[in-house]
């Protein structure tokens, strides 16, 4: 799991190595790993709805609420032309154009083998097309995946 490497002073500094961090498309139960992230950040995840919202009345006395949303969301960023555009674009594809007989949406996951995180949504829809541009470097296509089972691991499962 998690690679600690103790340095002479007591102090250590984490290892984490991108092989072991995986990213599915999952349609029909049939995972596929994607590839072609742009360097750096390749997927960012957060929850959309707060778990826990407190606020107080007009007295001044405290009210909570605990929210049991599953909403999320993850954004892939993706090097122009990769691989992993036409899997994604296929899941667009097939939800823009789907008939009444099917269900358009697919699962998404994001397994961190560092540190046994897991993050993923096994119904997700696509928010839109991905903006674009043209230039003489190294672009990236953002694609927003609206999360409608959203659940993370965090490595640390109770």
């Amino acid at each position: 799991m998690i690679q600690r490497v103790q340095l002479d002073d007591g102090s250590y500094f984490v290892l984490k190595d991108s092989r072991f961090i995986h990213v599915y498309v999952i349609v029909d139960g049939t995972p596929t790993e994607l590839s072609g992230f742009q360097s750096g950040e390749a997927v960012n995840w957060s929850k959309t709805d707060n778990d826990v919202d407190v606020a107080s009345d007009f007295k001044g006395v405290p009210l909570g609420l605990i929210n049991h949303s599953k909403l999320g969301q993850f954004v892939a960023h993706l090097n122009d032309g990769a691989p992993a555009h036409d899997i994604i674009y296929g899941c667009y594809y097939r939800q823009m154009n789907h008939g009444s007989d099917t269900v358009p949406t697919f699962g998404f996951k994001v397994q961190n083998d560092n540190n046994g995180e897991v993050v993923q949504s096994s119904v997700c829809l696509i928010q839109k097309m991905p903006d674009g541009s043209v230039s003489n470097g190294i672009t990236t296509r953002d694609w927003t995946l609206l999360a409608c089972q959203y659940e993370d691991s965090f490595g640390n499962a109770a």
